[in-house]
């Protein structure tokens, strides 16, 4: 997000900037003066907003607090907010609310207004739980800070993320770690159909239990492989997320499969691949974290086949 050309100007607040560019026939092509200051600004108040949530209903859980992460560019932060959404519509279920619509990552360069327009839904959306269970409470505008990047702005959504935790009540788990990983390979069948690369989709028999640390280190293992297969495509290649492999949650493997996720959507836009992935709405249940392994092993294996046949 830092290196957009949205991001040369400051001031004024998020409302304004979201309404320029609603406004503004220059959207396209992120013009309209929306910096990553104006977004973490939103994000603050969607902060304040789920904390509210939180003392009005009654969570009083200790949310986990998100890793720095560094080099995050906007279409990281586009499915960061996919993820808060994600949750949020699981609240809304909770509260007796219309759940939101999550959505996906659309087939266009992210720019800082694509994700600023996500983030001011989302606040809409976690206002209608205060209208259902009549809470008044308002929360104070946060101030505009200026010198926010798109990783500062990666982290602050991470942590409204942990936030609902609480107001789902629970965590993410292994079912959704299964999920995420299956739409990985998902979208790099797609990929693989447009270098015309046959993939072997068979599960590795795993021997064991694993542990979702077990499971992050061969998410990061696939992270380096993903840039290998992008510096072949003649891409600029993303940088590793940042995962400190110490008492890893479902959750942090959750969302590094999820930066898995911006990263093929980055490699379909550069083959001009706008073709959505299949999805037959099927919730896995029972998954543990080896079946999971299991998954990403594929996405390994097939990473290097990918490789293999890639031209830049």
């Amino acid at each position: 997000m830092a290196s957009s050309s949205a991001l040369a100007q400051e001031g004024g607040s998020w409302r304004d900037a979201i309404s320029d560019w609603f406004g503004s026939s220059e959207s396209e092509s992120g013009t309209s003066g929306t910096t990553a200051s104006h977004v973490d600004q939103a994000v603050q108040d969607l902060i304040a907003e789920i904390n509210v949530l939180r003392e009005e209903l009654g969570v009083y859980d200790y949310p986990a607090e998100a890793e720095r992460q560094d080099d995050r560019a906007p279409v990281h932060i586009y499915v960061k907010s996919l993820e808060v959404l994600t949750k949020l519509s699981a609240v809304q279920r909770k509260f007796g609310v219309p759940a939101a619509e999550v959505g996906r990552i659309p087939f266009k360069e992210i720019e800082p207004e694509d994700v600023l327009a996500n983030v001011a839904y989302i606040l809409r959306e976690v206002r209608k739980i205060k209208a259902q269970m009549v809470i008044e409470r308002e929360i104070e505008p946060a101030p505009l800070a200026g010198g926010k990047t798109a990783s500062s702005v990666y982290k602050s959504l991470a942590d409204a993320s942990f936030l609902l935790d609480g107001l789902r009540g629970r965590p993410l788990t292994p079912d959704d770690m299964f999920r995420n990983a299956g739409y990985v390979l998902d979208e790099m069948e797609l990929i693989a159909a447009k270098l015309k690369v046959p993939l072997d989709f068979e599960l590795p028999e795993i021997s064991g239990a694993k542990r979702p640390v077990d499971v992050a280190q061969q998410v990061l293992r696939a992270t380096y492989k993903v840039i290998n297969l992008q510096t072949r495509l003649g891409m600029d290649a993303s940088g590793v997320p940042g995962l400190t492999l110490v008492r890893v949650t479902p959750s942090e493997v959750y969302d590094a499969t999820n930066m898995l996720l911006a990263e093929m959507a980055r490699i379909k836009l550069h083959l001009d691949i706008n073709v959505p992935r299949d999805d037959d709405g099927t919730e896995p249940r029972g998954k543990k974290p080896e079946d999971t392994f299991a998954v990403v092993l594929v996405i390994v294996r097939n990473l290097d086949v990918m490789s293999r046949a890639a031209v830049s």
